[in-house]
């Protein structure tokens, strides 16, 4: 059966790949049917009364979520009204996911038209990993571009079927550009950004939007990650004949500079990176820090996160906290789960040694005291109106984004971006729903961070 945007298959791969469902009716490893009834609350819902040992914390959490759930109502809120809420919940301390997740529950932060939604997530189109996406003889990408690109642990198919290209894409026809949306850790691709960044041509009708849907919605090895990021920079490039663009969210971030470093041949073709909330530095949050956190979560990449992992200082080290290509970054005080966020140490930041033109774009700094400068979360970034106004002026410039381009009054003046309507601001806050679905189904889960890999040793 052939979906709509040319993709094939089950979305329950986008999270378990290599997983078994951890439920008393668990799916075997590797064998994923092609259609599954399972969605969002069964999956909350299985969680909660079927804890596996030691994970009772995280049932608990299942459970008053599916339970804050039960009756929802259509929104009919405000931009300000909702406003309010997210300060209330978020101003102060920070989470981990699961705990986050609930607070949005139980604030009523998501309509049932959202809802139903993100429901289906495992059975989107948009989410596959299985796209149809044609090879041709004319693309020698594979098995290497450059002699001095890393080599590829995954299958070729495999990297050209992650990609997902909407109908829309042009090709590099009508002087289009594609951009390169990357996620991060939790939340498949199509998901995270269908409520913000998906919309960007809207807002730039030169942009041609594509996605990544890495497989294991990011939970595994942040390495393996990287390598769908290098070949879809590649495999985007040849068949449009033009330079792309790349947007990450999270973990996105480190994947895209990962994939930079150690495919150096990406470069040529990359013309901006806009990193959205990037933990570049890992994070010092207890809440979200293995083996500190309750071991039930603890996943590859999740592991690799901490800020004094091997992973964190392999990338950082022989200039890796240096941009490669001109590079964008945004990110706020009060994000929830990549800490910290704020001064001369914020994860975020990255130098620019090679001259290549970075801003480092703190929201709180930029915009003091006003909505667009307020109580912006770690998935928040996503529709505040600053970050699509920094983002909008990379793509269209040189270089990275220049507050000094941007209409600050009218940016700053925001609280969403003008592209954006109230239930965006509810779907990308629900996404927290579906990255606690992802961690009760993530398996298996680790105790320890993944070896580096032996190329990065060199």
């Amino acid at each position: 059966m052939q979906f709509q945007h040319h993709a094939m298959g089950v979305c329950l791969a986008c999270i378990i790949l290599t997983s078994s469902v951890a439920f008393s009716a668990s799916i075997p490893r590797n064998a994923l049917p092609p259609t599954t009834d399972l969605d969002l609350i069964t999956i909350l819902d299985n969680g909660a009364n079927n804890p596996m040992e030691g994970n009772e914390w995280l049932s608990d959490i299942a459970s008053s979520i599916v339970s804050n759930l039960t009756g929802i109502r259509t929104q009919d809120e405000s931009v300000q009204s909702t406003r309010e809420k997210i300060e209330n919940l978020f101003a102060y301390g920070h989470l981990n996911i699961p705990e986050a997740a609930s607070m949005v529950a139980s604030s009523g932060l998501v309509s049932s038209e959202i809802l139903s939604f993100l429901n289906g997530f495992l059975n989107q189109s948009l989410n596959s990993i299985h796209n149809e996406n044609q090879a041709s003889s004319n693309i020698d990408i594979y098995p290497l571009k450059s002699e001095a690109d890393a080599p590829y642990s995954v299958r070729e198919d495999d990297l050209r079927a992650a990609i997902h290209i909407p109908n829309s894409f042009s090709y590099g026809k009508n002087g289009k550009k594609p951009l390169i949306l990357v996620p991060g850790t939790a939340i498949p691709a199509g998901t995270t950004y269908h409520f913000n960044f998906a919309k960007f041509g809207n807002a730039v009708p030169t942009a041609d939007v594509v996605w990544v849907n890495i497989p294991g919605s990011s939970f595994s090895d942040a390495q393996v990650n990287a390598e769908y990021v290098a070949y879809a920079i590649h495999y985007i490039s040849s068949i449009s004949n033009a330079n792309v663009a790349m947007l990450s969210w999270s973990q996105g971030g480190l994947n895209v500079q990962w994939a930079l470093k150690y495919w150096p041949s990406t470069r040529s073709v990359v013309d901006d990176f806009i990193a959205m909330s990037p933990d570049f530095h890992g994070t010092i949050a207890r809440a979200l820090v293995c083996p500190l956190l309750e071991t039930v979560i603890c996943t590859p990449s999740i592991w690799q996160q901490g800020w004094d992992t091997n992973f964190m200082q392999t990338i950082r080290e022989d200039g890796g906290d240096s941009a490669y290509v001109p590079t964008t970054t945004i990110y706020s005080t009060f994000d929830e789960i990549v800490q910290p966020m704020i001064g001369d140490n914020a994860s975020a930041i990255i130098r620019d040694i090679r001259g290549v033109g970075v801003t480092n774009n703190h929201l709180q700094s930029i915009c003091p005291g006003k909505p667009a400068g307020g109580v912006y979360t770690h998935e928040g970034t996503l529709y505040n109106p600053l970050a699509w106004a920094l983002a909008i002026d990379a793509f269209t410039h040189d270089g990275p984004g220049q507050p000094d381009r941007v209409n600050m009054e009218a940016a700053c003046e925001q609280f969403l971006a003008p592209q954006l309507e109230l239930d965006d601001i509810l779907g990308t806050h629900g996404l927290l729903l579906v990255a606690v679905a992802g961690l009760l189904v993530y398996m298996p889960k680790t105790t320890a961070e993944p070896k580096i890999a032996a190329y990065a040793l060199d």
